[in-house]
């Protein structure tokens, strides 16, 4: 009878035992997901607030300095750009993914970022002169030496920054890159171009942004900066790094060789208008993936074990770019002339014309964007490098041959690029997660028809404007008020446009938000 009774009691405890580890586990993921959505509202909300910073200067530079002089600071940002990734080997965005980190981590990633960055930015400053000669104009000569700093800053900024990303404080990241950009664009450049600087008024700003940044994420984290040159876990980080590396070399190749070509074939003008218009819509784009990007890598990562919780939430992020952000882009398509005029001016008459196919374009680059996570969380990263390589390659002649008819077809291959580029790393996530792609239709198929039909309301709105001769200002202004009402009545008037999908993700978003409004939104979901 007593061994009965010991061996029922040794039962419940190990049932005891087993919920209560069941419970950790569930109080784990729950606390991963509340802070992946404060993660997403502060890097939300900053990136929004750092967005409008970043258009309503740009916008002021591009009328105070014109494209000849856009033209020749892009030439410097290209170099910039490509050399950020050898500067940035990739072992700092290894801090993110590694489960356990130590102070020899930090301090080794920390010394090879900084002898790389600086090796990187003497061979820049060196080589300015024949890379001024390879795009044809050496007037871009100086300014690529000037910017060459940047790679030495930004290798140095990087494991403060991913250090914070890890820990999914993107309080700081977005207090750090608002503070740095208003230091460096507004209250720098802003006031160098009014009186006279031209193109060295965007140099300066953006060496100011970028030393301001590094400053305040070492600030906020302060990791050991002891230099390391190895130790015994060092092969993983390296290891890791080389992976990255080779992967995004490839995805700066497939987003930069159009302006490669560009900048080698066509005139600073050209360059300017066709510079601008991509950056303008790419900015704003990459500084929303920034946010969400690490947020589901991080997530991801550390929920490697639930793949079905993985495959819900990307639904989930599909879902809700198609709803919320497709219908935006194409309706800018629609009414592009419109706003290049109405912001820019006469002297960007030009840029509505290839503003209207990357609009297109940019929220196919977001969807992959999101993509990729999964691939790297899932241990897939050499994948997207085997799947990307031949897109790339192929990338490289398409872009030499359209660049040979008019700057405009650079800009409608790059829509078919970013199509084909996404549809390539989406087949990879399909099958790491096992989702179908019905599912997947079913899940984007509201947000798909909702932008087809305020793009179609746009441009009926916007050629009736035109008819009247209205101002441009004001046939912009007029086209925003019928979007957003397009968008908002027909989601009002025909709920089931939102995927059940999206449920968890609004539920989630609607408890952060002031009650009247989360109530409307809990309101128009379950309508």
């Amino acid at each position: 009878m007593a061994w009965k009774l010991r061996t029922q009691r040794s039962k419940a405890q190990l049932i005891t035992n087993a919920q209560d580890g069941n419970c950790c586990e569930q109080t784990a993921v729950k606390d991963i997901g509340s802070r992946s959505v404060v993660a997403v509202f502060w890097g939300g909300g900053g990136a929004i607030a750092r967005i409008v910073l970043q258009f309503g200067t740009q916008v002021v530079l591009a009328r105070l300095l014109g494209p000849e002089q856009y033209g020749l600071f892009a030439i410097g940002a290209i170099v910039v750009s490509f050399s950020n990734f050898f500067a940035d080997i990739g072992i700092a965005y290894g801090l993110i993914q590694k489960s356990e980190l130590a102070d020899e981590d930090l301090r080794f990633v920390s010394t090879w970022q900084f002898l790389i960055g600086g090796t990187v930015s003497l061979v820049i400053a060196l080589a300015s002169t024949h890379i001024a000669t390879f795009f044809g104009d050496p007037r871009s000569g100086p300014i690529v030496q000037g910017l060459a700093i940047i790679c030495l800053v930004n290798a140095m900024a990087a494991p403060s920054l991913n250090m914070l990303k890890r820990k999914l404080d993107f309080k700081a990241i977005q207090v750090a890159q608002l503070t740095a950009y208003v230091v460096g664009y507004m209250a720098i450049g802003i006031p160098l171009a009014l009186v006279g600087w031209q193109v060295w008024a965007l140099v300066i700003a953006w060496l100011a942004q970028s030393t301001v940044l590094l400053v305040l994420l070492y600030a906020f984290v302060k990791h050991p900066i002891r230099p390391l040159i190895w130790f015994a876990d060092a092969g993983q980080l390296a290891k890791y790094g080389a992976t990255v590396l080779t992967t995004n070399l490839v995805n700066w190749l497939i987003n930069n060789v159009d302006k490669v070509v560009v900048g080698r074939v066509f005139n600073s003008k050209d360059i300017g208008l066709y510079a601008t218009s991509y950056n303008m819509l790419y900015n704003p784009t990459s500084s929303l993936l920034g946010v969400l990007q690490p947020v589901f890598f991080s997530a991801s990562a550390r929920l490697s074990d639930e793949q079905a919780r993985i495959a819900a939430g990307y639904r989930s992020l599909v879902g809700a770019i198609t709803l919320f952000i497709l219908p935006a882009f194409v309706g800018l398509a629609v009414v592009s002339e419109t706003f290049a005029l109405a912001l820019y001016g006469n002297a960007w008459q030009d840029l509505g014309h290839t503003l209207r196919p990357l609009a297109l374009a940019m929220p196919l680059f977001l969807l992959w964007g999101m993509t990729t996570p999964l691939l790297w969380a899932g241990g897939g990263a050499s994948s997207e490098f085997k799947s990307q390589l031949p897109l790339a390659i192929v990338w490289l002649g398409v872009a030499w041959l359209t660049a040979k008819v008019s700057v405009l077809a650079v800009a409608w291959s790059v829509f078919g690029l970013f199509a084909c580029r996404f549809f390539v790393i989406l087949r990879s996530a399909i099958r790491l997660l096992d989702i179908s792609g019905r599912s997947l239709w079913l899940t984007a198929r509201g947000g798909v028809l909702l932008s087809i039909l305020a793009g179609a309301v746009l441009w009926v709105a916007d050629q009736v404007q035109r008819f009247l001769l209205w101002p441009s200002m004001a046939q912009l202004a007029f086209n925003v008020v019928v979007g957003v009402i397009t968008v908002i009545g027909t989601l009002w008037l025909i709920p089931a446009l939102i995927s059940p999908d999206l449920q968890p993700l609004i539920e989630k978003i609607a408890a952060k938000l002031p009650h009247p409004i989360a109530s409307r939104l809990q309101r128009l979901h379950k309508r």
